[in-house]
């Protein structure tokens, strides 16, 4: 590879260009980040890809990819990283992917809620994330756009399942989570090793970008688990940044702290994973390379309902879901026998067994930049 640094298509406001930038920071592979008012991206990459989505990466030799996981994995077979985002033992692989999952989709409503629900505490430095790179000269258009933009992001609560019924839970079990990953965070440095792995990535979407930056959450994060904000921090640094943890050694043994985490992804993620498994099976035989879609603008597969503490959320199913929990069952599939008898025992206290062998009738691939029916 080139050593002409990568560039990367993506917002410091963004969910999953947080994930790949940490990446890219953790080990050591130079790239210079472009807003995506840039014009090389509106003119070349946007018809490249054919849809106005971060982040994108695009190398020296014109390769272009979309999506955080297809970067992560381009990166890791065509450069040699420093550090791999998938350990070597078997077990903290499928946790790793495991958290994948749940990094990228499980939390999202908190992320989108605690954005978009506190206008009057937030719009400013939401508005000035959004309109990055347009500078004090911006036209009248370009100022259009960026509300557009906001008002389009915003209206996808409902669809979330963030709703004035939901909202007290969605609050409630958000600190939650806060008092369980900051125990972990005063002990270790990352998740699952002293290195960091496709769970830290994969948590950074929505822990970093939205619940770590802005106004609202931040403050939260802050207060209620500032070892887990050092973590965010610490995301973005090229070194670990153990100034603050001199007692700290280093050990491969699984972390302990990890159990409490687990279980909360067993009991709020894996309804929400269940129902959707659910509908994709109601839905018609899709037909092999075609948009997994039910919706001409968006990629939903229907709307599921399920319980989450005290309540009934209803959200929409999307094709990632299946395409990212594909990569923990097909994982596993290869694992002998002895390690798949390790990996059951050791998951299914937490009720996270229902990810090991997937009982979703279609898979989805994807395809040109797009989710598709494999």
């Amino acid at each position: 590879m080139s050593d002409r640094p990568i560039r990367l298509y993506g917002a410091k406001i963004s969910m999953f260009t947080g994930k790949v930038r940490s990446y890219l920071i953790k080990n050591h592979i130079p790239f210079e980040e472009a807003a995506v008012s840039d014009p090389h991206f509106v003119n070349h990459i946007v018809p490249k890809i054919g849809r106005n989505i971060i982040p994108v990466i695009e190398t020296a030799d014109g390769t272009i990819v979309q999506d955080t996981t297809d970067i992560i994995d381009y990166f890791e077979a065509h450069v040699s990283p420093r550090v791999s985002a998938y350990p070597d033992d078997a077990l903290t692989h499928l946790l790793a992917l495991i958290f994948e999952v749940f990094g990228d989709l499980g939390l999202t409503r908190p992320a989108m809620h605690y954005r978009w629900s506190f206008p009057d505490q937030t719009n400013g430095f939401i508005t000035h994330g959004f309109s990055a790179g347009l500078g004090p000269d911006a036209s009248e258009q370009q100022r259009a756009g960026v509300d557009k933009a906001i008002k389009k992001f915003s209206g996808f609560l409902p669809m979330l399942g963030v709703t004035a019924e939901t909202i007290p839970e969605v609050e409630r079990s958000y600190l939650e989570l806060l008092s369980l990953l900051d125990p972990h965070f005063v002990r270790h440095p990352y998740f699952l090793s002293p290195r960091p792995t496709m769970a830290d990535y994969s948590m950074m979407c929505s822990l970093y970008a939205h619940l770590g930056r802005d106004p609202v959450p931040a403050g939260l994060m802050k207060n209620h688990a500032p070892n887990m904000y050092r973590w965010t921090e610490r995301m973005n640094l090229p070194h670990d940044d153990l100034s603050d943890m001199p007692y700290y050694s280093p050990s491969e043994t699984r972390p302990e702290t990890l159990g409490p985490i687990l279980s909360y992804i067993g009991q709020y993620f894996m309804p929400q994973y269940q129902a959707n498994v659910e509908i994709l099976n109601a839905l018609p035989v899709p037909i092999s390379g075609t948009r997994a879609s039910l919706h001409p603008k968006f990629f939903v597969l229907g709307m599921a309902s399920f319980n989450h503490g005290d309540v009934s959320i209803t959200s929409a199913v999307t094709p990632m879901m299946f395409y990212m929990s594909q990569r923990v069952s097909d994982f596993y599939a290869t694992l002998s026998d002895t390690e798949q008898s390790k990996a059951r025992d050791y998951l299914s206290p937490y009720g996270l067994e229902g990810l090991l062998i997937s009982t979703a009738k279609y898979r989805v691939t994807r395809k040109d930049h797009l989710e598709v029916w494999e």
